[in-house]
């Protein structure tokens, strides 16, 4: 049997005393406090309703479940999600273990402000980066009761670390509903997302550009704000929707289209030029099947932090090869 632990943060008196000066201070609010700190997305509308969180909720993906654990005379939280089972890399082939065991636990400080729940913790860098300062970071969640954990939270795309609160406009929403022992995660696609102002695009212009630059599909979820270095580039943006684009490089007409995107599912995007259409795709399967878990599958399976191995295939060498097709590029295998 395989079994592994991995526990973060059990000393949160920092945390705790973090969260309570933001709350005091007047720094976590959900309306003024994120438009002040330049979330105007966030901020654009009161915070969501009991009915409406619980609509949401039920239309979502599940993505985990597993238990909490409340210290209410410390105002803290340890949320603890467990994994039973998976595929593993063994001697550099491919098994699967439906022993292994690997529990994920970290403790927040928690606190309120009308509909705003904070959680805090403390994140230990590692060692690949620079600054190796440990500071408290709180993601701001939305709904609920105040004054109760019990309920389902939407978790916002801001966070408040080292006196500042950046925002994130990624393709997902994200939901935990916390009721007695337990907690559950989902996760659902954002509705009208702009699939078009994000990281895949940015990577897809720079390819245009540069045949040594790479494009990943999957980066179609993050937003990134290319338009801001329209300028510099060869690409002439000429019609835009939130999921298809466009635009005119080294005198040829393009057509982008994102035909469908599901978070932490799947991808279909084409790109036509003249007579020709690149089609990318992308999949992508968490949960690997013991009939997967092979060597034949070796180039898509990726190790996520638990040790057990995820299922991630997309065309981008393929699409990457239509492109240079189009622009008459030579095509190095």
């Amino acid at each position: 049997m395989s079994r592994i632990k991995f526990i973060q943060n059990k000393k949160v008196l920092s945390s705790i005393l973090v969260a309570m000066c933001l709350v005091l201070s007047g720094c976590v609010g959900f309306t003024e406090d994120l438009l002040r700190f330049g979330c105007a997305s966030e901020a654009s509308a009161p915070g969501p309703t009991e009915e409406l969180l619980e609509s949401e909720f039920k239309a979502a993906r599940f993505v985990q479940s597993g238990k909490i654990d409340v210290d209410r005379k410390h105002d803290s939280v340890t949320i603890i999600l467990e994994t039973f089972g998976g595929c593993l890399k063994d001697n550099g082939g491919y098994a699967w273990d439906g022993d292994f065991y690997y529990v994920n636990e970290r403790t927040y400080a928690y606190s309120f402000r009308e509909d705003t729940l904070l959680l805090t913790y403390t994140r230990i860098p590692d060692r690949f980066e620079a600054n190796q300062d440990t500071f408290d970071v709180s993601v701001i969640l939305v709904g609920g009761t105040p004054g109760s954990l019990e309920g389902i939270w939407r978790l916002t795309q801001c966070q408040y670390a080292e006196g500042k609160m950046p925002c994130y406009d990624d393709g997902y929403e994200k939901y935990f509903k916390f009721y007695e022992n337990f907690v559950e995660i989902r996760i659902d696609d954002r509705e009208n997302y702009d699939y078009i102002t994000t990281y895949f695009v940015h990577e897809l212009f720079d390819f245009l550009e540069s045949p040594s630059a790479s494009i990943d599909i999957g980066d179609v979820f993050y937003r990134y704000a290319w338009t801001d270095r329209l300028e510099e580039s060869g690409v002439k943006v000429q019609k835009k929707t939130n999921r298809s684009v466009n635009f005119e490089f080294d005198g040829r007409a393009f057509e982008l289209q994102v035909e469908f995107a599901r978070y932490r599912d799947s991808v279909v995007v084409s790109l036509k030029s003249g007579n020709t259409n690149c089609v990318g795709t992308y999949f992508r399967n968490d949960d690997v099947s013991e009939e997967v878990c092979s060597v034949e599958n070796a180039d898509y399976l990726r190790k996520q932090d638990s040790g057990v191995l995820e299922f991630v295939r997309q065309n981008s060498g393929e699409f990457e090869k239509c492109i240079d097709g189009i622009l008459g590029r030579e095509q190095n295998d």
